[in-house]
């Protein structure tokens, strides 16, 4: 049966909230495994983990979120207060300053304010800032497929999965998609989607099966 994204996502929802776990998760990476960048479900599976008391995971997912979309301020809040509990104090501060350069932390006095600010004092507009937290580590993407880390590098060595991009510091770097297809593959034990590229066609956007 194919249904919209936005048909799944409410169900998901609906699932969530009435204690059906396992049926929302499953619904949220049925999303993730066409759309692998899809905020909602990125950040509703964070909220989720938070549920389970895994604030690590939590975390992943929020960033992910936010690398998917940053303009959204419950993204950020949702990251932010994890950081805090988790008493990662100095990442919260320099999350909440990449966050105020977006204007994400803006309330909903601020624009007024430029309106009403004396004549004649110049108006700098608030720059835009690209935040880098959808490329996940080594660590990070065998915690989310639930395998350990020798076992993603033996995948990586005898080429069960592709080798994902390096940063400056020959790190590896993984993308939603395949963080997404690794996923699946350590449930099915097979590739099922084309992990070379993170976006999809408008068509293809519209529906997923499940």
């Amino acid at each position: 049966m194919e249904v919209t994204i936005y048909e799944a996502l409410n169900k998901a929802i609906n699932a969530q909230k009435n204690g059906r776990a396992l049926e929302a998760e499953k619904i949220y990476f049925d999303i993730l495994f066409n759309v692998p960048s899809y905020p909602d479900a990125l950040h509703n599976l964070g909220v989720m983990a938070l549920g389970t008391r895994n604030g690590k995971r939590a975390l992943v997912y929020f960033k992910r979120a936010i690398a998917s979309n940053p303009n959204v301020k419950q993204f950020w809040l949702s990251y932010l207060n994890t950081l805090i509990k988790l008493e990662k104090l100095e990442e919260a501060k320099q999350a909440y300053k990449q966050a105020e350069k977006i204007g994400a932390t803006n309330d909903p006095f601020v624009k007024i304010r430029s309106v009403l600010k004396p004549i004649g004092k110049e108006h700098t507009a608030t720059p835009k800032a690209i935040v880098d937290f959808g490329a996940l580590s080594t660590k990070e993407v065998a915690a989310e497929a639930k395998v350990h880390k020798d076992t993603l590098l033996r995948w990586l060595r005898n080429g069960s999965i592709p080798e994902p991009k390096r940063d400056h510091r020959g790190w590896r770097k993984f993308s939603h998609a395949e963080v997404t297809a690794i996923i699946k593959f350590s449930q099915t034990g097979s590739l099922e989607t084309n992990i070379s590229t993170d976006r999809k066609t408008k068509r293809e956007e519209n529906w997923i099966s499940l």
